[in-house]
């Protein structure tokens, strides 16, 4: 009885330990999504600053971002924090803040290029894959 209950002891103080390193052991947190995701070939805006938030791409010029096929659904009412020129080209992009390449020409973004709008965004409607 005495070498079965020195084995229960036993296995017991060794499962109590695995418990309790259970307890404090770290966790990694789940990952947040990657940043700058565009497909290969577009240009990409993003709600959110440094490529982050919800996002629209194309892989063509685009006069109107708010109808049309291609439309972005978020464009009429949510400014653009951040912008990604993913084209295999390496055409740049210009960004209007009106419709048919109108308005203020937001930037000029070449191939490969990242742009943050620092918290304060714009509201763009066009864009076409020349300067």
């Amino acid at each position: 009885m005495r070498k079965f209950s020195k084995r229960m002891g036993l296995f017991a103080g060794a499962a109590a330990t695995a418990f309790v390193s259970t307890l404090i052991t770290p966790t990694s947190a789940s990952a947040a999504p990657d940043a700058w995701q565009c497909t290969p070939g577009a240009f990409c805006v993003y709600t959110g600053d440094n490529g982050t938030g919800s996002v629209c791409a194309w892989t063509g010029d685009d006069p109107d971002w708010t109808s049309g096929s291609s439309a972005c659904s978020w464009a009429r009412g949510t400014r653009v924090q951040s912008a990604f020129n993913n084209g295999l080209s390496g055409s740049p992009v210009a960004a209007y803040t009106a419709t048919s390449f109108n308005g203020t020409r937001a930037f000029c973004l070449v191939k490969g290029r990242k742009i943050n709008f620092s918290g304060v965004g714009t509201y763009l409607r066009s864009h076409t894959w020349k300067c």
